[in-house]
Order: structure tokens, then C-alpha cells, then sequence
């Protein structure tokens, strides 16, 4: 193992407890070890995948606490079977999936409503996901049951995923959206004709308007108490333009919880609407460099959401350098418009933010990836513009 590969391995080690600082002594065999025990486990129809995202960030100022200096890291460990190796039952597949989040909530010192780190949440442990997928009529139609989450199917952009920020993602606008870091029971039902069109719905349990955090629950609240459902549907089509792939999807979302309204009274639903569009700009012939962009629009009713509409876009340039093809380099904008009707209490009508990355692969599993991302008018309380630098590193196993 080299000098860099093992320098990550001792930085996941310190992440994971220490187990993995006691297997750099002899190089390279434990990697070729777990390669080996991957290929005999998917013979059987069984992979598995371990990934750490550990964040440290410094407020470098403006925002709720200038200076303010924000160490937290996500695990996650999944497991797949694939049903027709496993039993000869074809088009099956389960899925199970640990998350557990340690650390600081740094949007506590920035004061956005963004959440400019995709990770921050409270501490917990859970079992994520836990759900199973049949694909059927020659794998163009699907449906899926149990814990999982909503962003993984709708209203994603794929183009952004290397961003930072929690924006990109997917649109703020959508309220109680059953994702990170509470998934919740769903059923969803999915068509995809292979000339490009599809089709999806879900229906969801929505107990976090109602303060439950289904991401570390059963499906208890789906089948009772206290009766609020996420309901989510998108259509949208793969396509090529100019040669290059691109997907435009379009969807809309109805929540049957109590939502309180700026008014003080109370409503038992609320709506909203977005479209998101991934579209690679450029590819370089014969080489792995690419330009990659992605463009959403999220719209929600003003009198309840503090959010009313959201529009983001950014671009991220694979293999920037010829001698660096593992690396990338992004820069993307999202703005909010805060809701205005009487007793939002905002002081200012937008919230920006503008982020830039650049992503270094150290050896065979590390990322690094150090993020500037500057917030005009965080979370629109008079709060000075901040100004929010990240180290991240991402390995995955």
C-alpha cells in the first residue's frame, strides 16, 4: 500500500473506532482480500458497500457564529441480495441499509435554511433502509415496499450529487420530504419505456410533520396514528440532445399533515410542484473529461412553507487536468425567495447560495474534497453574509 493509501486508511481508521489502522500492515492484501470475498459473495447474488463522509468546516464569517467551527461524519453500510442468483427468482432484489451521523450541526453557525452540508442533521443510528424491489414486463415496470428514501426516485438530479450544499439534492420547497435523515414506509410504482419516457408514484408515511422521526422508526405511523401521508409523482424522459444524454423530470407533491399557516390558523395538506433537468454539456472523445450540468425549479404554497420558490443550476467538469481523470471540479448557485405573507417574520426576501469544489481521489477508496460556499443573506434574518469553507473526505469501500 502506498504512502497516500495508507494515510487514508488511518484517517478511517480514527472514523470507524480504529479497525482499520490495524490492517495496514501488509500492503495491498487486505484491499485484494475484500475483492476476493466481493466476487465470491455476488456469485450468490450478495454485494455490499461501506461509505464515510466526514465533514469539518469553519464558518470564516458573517452568518449565526462567525469563526464557528463545525467536525461531524455519516456512515453507511449497505447490503443487496439479487433474488435470481440467490433463489432463481428473477427481477428481485432486497435491500438494507445502516446510517449513523455523528457531530456538529454546522448550519447552526451559518444560520442558512439551505443546510450547506448535506450530512448535518442530529445525531442518530439507524436501520435507513430496508425495502424490497420487483421488476417485471421485461424490467421497464417496478414496484417497491418498505423504508426507503423518497430522493433516491423523485425529484433528484444526478448532476448535482457532487455538490456539497443540500440544494442540489433536491428542492427545499418540498416539505416533510420523507428523506435524509428520516425515510419513511412507502409503496412506490415506477415505468420506464427504454426509448426514454417514465413514470413514477409513491405513497408515503408522513409522521414528521408531526415531530416523528421515521427515519429511526417501523412502519407503525404508516398503518395508524397520526394519519399524515406524503404523496409524490413524477414524469419526465431520458433523452439525447446534440449527442449528449441529458433527463427532464417534472412532479408535484400533496401532504395530508397539519401544516400551520403564518396566519396562526391551520391546514391539513399542503402542495408544491418542481422540475429538475440533468444534461451533459461536453465530453472530450477518447478521454474520460466531461462537462456535466443540472438546472431545478421548486414552488411551494407561501402561506405555509417559509420557502416559496427555489431554482438552482451548476456545472461540474470531470478530469480537469489530463494527468488527473479521477478528479472534478463543480460550481453551482441556489437561490430561495422567503414567503412574505403577513407573520413570516423575514427581514430579507431571498436567500443565495454560491458553492465551488474541487475533488482530489487519493489512493483506492479516498476523496478529498475541499468546498468554499459564501450564503447572502443566511436564513433571512439580518444575519451578515457568511462565508463557509468545508474539508471533506469521502471513502468508499
Amino acid at each position: 500500500m502506498d504512502r497516500i493509501s495508507r494515510c487514508g486508511a488511518v484517517i478511517l481508521g480514527v472514523l470507524s473506532g480504529g479497525t482499520a489502522m490495524a490492517q495496514v500492515d501488509v500492503p495491498g492484501r487486505e484491499v485484494d482480500e475484500a475483492a476476493g470475498i466481493r466476487t465470491r459473495l455476488a456469485e450468490f447474488g450478495l454485494t455490499f458497500d461501506v461509505d464515510i463522509v466526514a465533514d469539518y468546516s469553519m464558518v470564516l464569517s458573517g452568518g449565526a457564529n462567525p469563526r464557528g467551527i463545525a467536525d461531524r461524519f455519516l456512515a453507511q453500510a449497505g447490503l443487496t441480495l439479487d433474488t435470481d442468483k440467490a433463489f432463481g427468482w428473477p427481477g428481485g432484489q432486497f435491500f438494507i441499509t445502516y446510517q449513523g451521523f455523528h457531530g456538529d450541526d454546522g448550519s447552526l453557525d451559518s444560520g442558512d435554511v439551505q443546510v450547506y452540508s448535506n450530512i448535518d442533521a442530529m445525531p442518530f443510528d439507524a436501520l435507513y433502509s430496508l425495502y424490497y424491489e420487483q421488476r417485471l414486463v421485461d424490467e421497464q415496470f417496478s414496484i417497491k415496499l418498505g423504508k426507503m428514501d423518497a430522493n433516491a426516485d423523485f425529484a433528484y438530479v444526478n448532476n448535482g450529487a457532487a455538490f456539497i450544499n443540500s440544494s442540489p439534492g433536491f428542492s427545499p420547497t418540498i416539505l416533510s420530504f420523507p428523506s435524509y435523515p428520516d425515510p419513511s414506509t412507502a409503496v412506490n410504482v415506477f415505468w420506464q419505456d427504454r426509448r426514454g419516457p417514465y413514470l413514477g408514484a409513491g405513497v408515503y408515511d408522513g409522521a414528521t410533520q408531526d415531530g416523528v422521526a421515521t427515519g429511526t422508526r417501523g412502519p407503525s405511523t404508516f398503518f395508524g396514528p397520526p394519519d399524515a401521508t406524503f404523496y409524490i409523482a413524477e414524469a419526465g424522459a431520458a433523452y439525447e440532445l446534440l449527442g449528449q444524454p441529458g433527463r427532464l423530470g417534472v412532479g408535484a407533491w400533496h401532504h395530508t399533515g397539519t401544516f400551520e399557516r403564518f396566519n396562526a390558523t391551520e391546514t391539513d395538506h399542503a402542495n408544491g410542484s418542481y422540475i429538475v433537468l440533468d444534461q451533459t454539456l461536453y465530453s472530450a472523445a477518447g478521454s474520460v473529461r466531461q462537462l456535466d450540468g443540472f438546472a431545478q425549479y421548486g414552488r411551494a404554497d407561501g402561506a405555509v412553507s417559509p420557502l416559496t420558490d427555489h431554482a438552482s443550476a451548476g456545472v461540474t467538469l470531470s478530469a480537469p487536468a489530463t494527468d488527473r481523470p479521477d478528479d472534478a471540479v463543480g460550481l453551482m448557485a441556489s437561490y430561495v425567495a422567503f414567503s412574505d405573507a403577513p407573520g413570516a417574520g423575514f427581514q430579507a426576501d431571498y436567500e443565495l447560495a454560491i458553492e465551488a469544489f474541487y475533488a482530489v481521489l487519493l489512493g483506492r477508496v479516498l476523496r478529498v474534497k475541499p468546498d468554499l460556499q459564501y450564503i447572502a443573506n443566511p436564513g433571512g434574518q439580518g444575519l451578515a453574509n457568511a462565508t463557509v469553507s468545508t474539508l471533506r473526505l469521502e471513502a468508499s469501500f
